[in-house]
C-alpha cells in the first residue's frame, strides 16, 4: 500500500486544459491524415526495419539509386524512396509521442493508485470501527464490502488499470479479510 502521508500527486486539471489538449490531438490527426492502423496480425507478421536491417535498406536504395538500369520496372525507387522518408520521419515523431504518452499513463496509474490505496485504508478503518462499535461505521463497510462480493477483496499492491490489457485481474484476499 503506499504511504498516504507521501502523496506523490496533488493536481487537478482545468476542463478547459482537457479540451485544448483533445484539440492539439485532433490537430496532429488533421495533419497526418495518412495515418493508418494495423490489424493485430499484421502487426505481428509485417516485415520491420531494425538497426541491422536499416543499413540493408539504406545500401539497396543507394545500389538502386546508382544502377537503376538493372532495377526491374516493376520497382518503383521513388515509392521505395518514400516509403522509407516517412519511415525516418515518422519514427522522430513516435519516440516523441511514446514518451507523452507514457508520462500520461505513469501518471494517471499513479494518480488512480494514490486514489485507490486510500480507498482501501479507508475501508480497513471503517471495517475496524465497526468492529469497534463505532455509530454508523458498520454500514458504510457494509455498503463497501458489497463491492468485493463477487472479486473477492482487494490486496494492498493490486492497481488494475482498465485499458491496460496486460492488467486481467486482481488477487483480492487481503486487506479486506484483514478489516472483516
Amino acid at each position: 500500500m503506499s504511504n498516504v502521508l507521501n502523496n506523490r500527486l496533488s493536481v487537478t486539471v482545468d476542463p478547459q486544459v482537457i479540451t485544448e489538449v483533445k484539440s492539439k490531438i485532433e490537430e496532429i490527426n488533421t495533419l497526418l491524415p495518412f495515418l493508418t492502423g494495423l490489424t493485430k496480425e499484421e502487426r505481428k507478421t509485417l516485415p520491420k526495419i531494425n538497426r541491422s536491417n536499416k543499413l540493408f535498406v539504406e545500401d539497396t536504395l543507394n545500389s538502386m539509386r546508382q544502377n537503376e538500369e538493372i532495377v526491374p520496372g516493376y520497382i518503383n525507387l521513388d515509392e521505395v524512396e518514400k516509403d522509407y522518408a516517412l519511415y525516418n520521419e515518422l519514427k522522430v515523431l513516435a519516440l516523441e509521442l511514446a514518451e507523452l504518452s507514457e508520462k500520461v499513463n505513469d501518471t494517471r496509474i499513479l494518480a488512480g493508485s494514490e486514489a485507490y490505496t486510500t480507498s482501501l485504508l479507508a475501508y480497513k478503518m471503517f471495517g475496524m470501527a465497526a468492529q469497534s462499535g463505532v455509530a454508523g461505521a458498520e454500514s458504510l463497510y457494509t455498503r463497501l464490502r458489497e463491492r468485493f462480493a463477487s472479486t473477492g477483496t482487494p490486496t494492498e499492491d493490486t492497481v488494475i488499470d482498465e485499458t491496460d490489457p496486460d492488467t486481467t485481474g486482481t488477487d483480492t484476499d487481503s486487506i479486506a479479510g484483514e478489516a472483516a
